[in-house]
């Protein structure tokens, strides 16, 4: 049970992250739900990767959510292009 509550509490903090960045980024509403869990996960896993490999100390723990944060808005940017073209392709046929 633990296991379940500890995903469920990984997919919150993903979909937050999404949320905040769609903030940033037009063409993505806060209706979108695979977009930002997809661009959360990408952005907190990529973000937390690279904190640890640049050694950042823990009392500039706020530079480690920084990173995170930005690299969730490039990469829910970089889906919403995908997540435009699909709607408009799905609209077409």
């Amino acid at each position: 049970m633990g296991t379940i509550w500890a995903v469920i509490s990984l997919l919150a903090v993903w979909l937050i992250y999404g949320l905040f960045a769609s903030l940033f980024v037009k063409g993505i509403g806060s209706r979108d739900a695979i977009p930002l869990l997809l661009s959360g996960m990408i952005g907190g896993a990529t973000g937390g990767q690279l904190s640890q490999l640049m050694e950042i100390p823990t009392y500039l723990w706020w530079m480690s959510e920084l990173m995170k944060f930005l690299l969730t808005i490039l990469s829910l940017y970089i889906i919403s292009i995908y997540w435009k073209k699909r709607k408009s392709k799905k609209n077409n046929n």
